[in-house]
This record gives C-alpha cells, sequence and structure tokens, in this order.
C-alpha cells in the first residue's frame, strides 16, 4: 500500500479575488494538451488513457464547499491561511491522496484558480510524499502569463527550484506542529 501524499499551494490573491473563487462553482475541467502531455509524463500501475469522462471537477455547488469539505475532514488534517497583508493564500493537505485519479479534481480545483490570481512567480501548488522521503512529484502546477501549467517536466522534487522547496517542507512542517498541536489538545 502506497502512503498519502501531502499538497501545499501558495497563490498571490487579493480577499476579494479569493471570495469570488470561493463563491464560484467549481470548472469542469478541459482536456487539453497540458493535461494530456502531464497525464503521458506520469509513471503509474495500470495506466489508463486520460479521457475526459476519467477528468473530472469536484461535485459541490461551490468551491468554498470544497474546501470546507476537506477541512472537515480531519485525518487529512487540511489548513487554509490568508494573509492579508502579503495577500497570499496558503491551502493544503498534510494527508491528501496517493494515486492520480484521486487528485485530478484537486488539481482541476487549483487550475481554476488562474483568472483569480495576482501575476507571481510564487504561484504554485505540489502534490509530494513529505512524510514518506520520496522524492517523486504527483503535481507541480505553476502560474505564468494568466495560464495555471501542470508541469510534465517536475518528476521529482529536485526538479523544484530549491528556494521554494524549502519554504514549501518549512511551511508544511510548521503546519503539522500546529495541527498536532490542536489534536493534542482535543
Amino acid at each position: 500500500m502506497s502512503e498519502l501524499s501531502s499538497l501545499y499551494c501558495k497563490v498571490k490573491i487579493t480577499k476579494s479575488q479569493l471570495e469570488k473563487f470561493l463563491s464560484s462553482s467549481p470548472e469542469k475541467p478541459e482536456l487539453n494538451d497540458n493535461w494530456l502531455k502531464w497525464w503521458d509524463s506520469r509513471q503509474m500501475y495500470s495506466k489508463m488513457a486520460l479521457t475526459a469522462e476519467l477528468l473530472r471537477s469536484y461535485d459541490d455547488d461551490t468551491n468554498q464547499e470544497v474546501l470546507n469539505s476537506w477541512m472537515e475532514y480531519k485525518k487529512a488534517m487540511a489548513f487554509s491561511d490568508y494573509n492579508e497583508t502579503t495577500e497570499e493564500w496558503h491551502w493544503g493537505m498534510m494527508f491528501f491522496a496517493e494515486n492520480y485519479l484521486d487528485i485530478l479534481p484537486m488539481a482541476s480545483f487549483i487550475i481554476s484558480l488562474e483568472k483569480y490570481v495576482i501575476e507571481s512567480s510564487e504561484n504554485t501548488a505540489i502534490v509530494f510524499p513529505f512524510f514518506w522521503g520520496d522524492k517523486n512529484v504527483l503535481f507541480f502546477i505553476h502560474f505564468e502569463k494568466g495560464k495555471a501549467i501542470l508541469s510534465p517536466s517536475t518528476q521529482s522534487t529536485d526538479d523544484i527550484n530549491p528556494e521554494m522547496f524549502n519554504y514549501t517542507k518549512e511551511y508544511l512542517n510548521k503546519k503539522w506542529n500546529d495541527l498536532a498541536n490542536e489534536m493534542e489538545l482535543d
């Protein structure tokens, strides 16, 4: 059995744009060249072709409901932090997913942020085995010129800008400590 990978997403976004995103309905992803190149670059057991039927969004009425569902699922140890001063939204889960089919709706959710974010080289999202020492990256999304791009070339954590990846690990370590302390209080 494989272990659950962690999700970390950081985007620059105004509070009003984040509210617009969260009040919007999840967007049905369009099967395009970026999705197909990314999918083809992944190594998995019993790999099937990526089809429009497999590529799905969450079924919730709003993105806020998607967020709430994950936040309420205690085993995921999800977090959502917005900093009004820096206009940064940090979103993630310590225990998210273990296979590619499970991550497709979340990749779609994050990609749909593209029309709401402020242009920044720091706008990224990653799913990787934070706890398990493996370097395999399930997905890495970066935002460039108003588009969210699933990176086919990012296979390993070694393929990510070291400064950015260190920040990701530091943030997840901080969230792990915070969430673990909250669990002990229950």
